[in-house]
């Protein structure tokens, strides 16, 4: 760039003054960039400076080096102001194809320039090294994941219900307590890799309460559970979002409706406001707007099963 300039103004004098930096140290510069080269570029008189053979090919290339750089100065600015480039987003297996089919659309279609890479998962994801931009996530009464180093947004509150298939209700007949629950086969959510083989319900004054009961099917994957409930093998807490089609329909129905098996909430995680892509930030801006409202039109009130006397 330096002996750009200096071609350029028609000398160090002029090309020091345009720069800010003295005459001497530029034209020490210059011969160092000869000397590495092993040619000499300019030839110099008090009088003129003009270009050798060697410089005239190298001024050639600085020239459109120079413009390269300017490009990609002018192209990373824009990026510092403008959503564009690529956002990897990791979701929950159960949200993915909700979000996917939903919101995302609707997020390309209002900014045009970016691109979204989808990881669908429920494991544990490390930001910084997987290089991953967002995370949604789905957390319970407790945090489960690592945000020591990372920014996290509340995003809404995620209804959950017991539920079961009417057929598998009529096979072990009506559940109208806690005590009820010990004939009930248990189809467990255990996301991240937890060990947890019991039954945690939450009643409405918050109090949780854990229930011995015999697992039969156990898995971090809502989808796999949900399938096990609609085939009558089980019963399981799942959110609203993803069983809403079926208690509206009545494959499923909701048992002790004043019982909570999760106190479920959505929580948004990014590495660091600070910093943050404007692609980024748009994601994380738009899904603080529009996931409350997708968990609230997924979430209508659900068929309770009917109290039926026992024996």
């Amino acid at each position: 760039m330096l002996f750009l300039q200096v071609v350029e103004r028609k000398g160090f004098t002029s090309a020091g003054e345009a720069l800010g930096i003295p005459k001497s140290r530029l034209s020490r510069r210059v011969t160092l960039l000869e000397a590495r080269l092993g040619t000499r570029l300019l030839q110099r008189s008090s009088r003129r400076l003009s270009l050798t053979d060697a410089g005239q090919a190298l001024y050639a290339h600085c020239q459109v080096m120079l413009k390269e750089a300017e490009a990609g100065i002018a192209a990373v600015q824009q990026r510092s102001t403008r959503p564009m480039g690529k956002v990897r987003l990791s979701l929950p297996v159960g949200l993915s194809e909700m979000i996917a089919g939903t919101l995302l659309p609707r997020f390309l279609q209002c900014f045009p320039d970016v691109q979204v890479v989808v990881q669908a998962t429920n494991r544990s994801v490390d930001l910084i090294a997987e290089q991953v931009d967002v995370v949604v996530r789905g957390v319970g009464t407790a945090l489960r994941l690592d945000t020591s180093s990372l920014v996290q947004a509340c995003v809404c509150t995620v209804p959950w219900s017991l539920v079961c298939s009417p057929a598998y209700l009529a096979k072990i007949g009506p559940l109208t307590s806690l005590g009820d629950l010990e004939q009930a086969d248990l189809l467990l959510y255990t996301p991240n890799d937890e060990g947890d083989t019991e039954l945690r319900l939450i009643d409405d004054q918050g109090v949780v309460h854990t229930l011995p009961m015999p697992v039969r099917l156990q898995s971090d994957n809502l989808g796999v559970l949900r399938q096990a409930a609609r085939s009558d093998l089980g019963l399981c807490g799942l959110p609203s979002y993803l069983c809403a089609q079926d208690l509206a329909s009545g494959q499923l129905v909701s048992v002790l409706p004043g019982w909570r098996p999760m106190a479920g909430h959505l929580v948004v995680l990014f590495p660091s406001r600070r910093g943050l892509a404007p692609a980024a930030r748009a994601l994380v801006d738009f899904l603080k707007t529009e996931l409350p409202m997708l968990m609230t039109s997924e979430a209508p009130r659900p068929r309770a099963a009917p109290l039926q006397p026992k024996g």
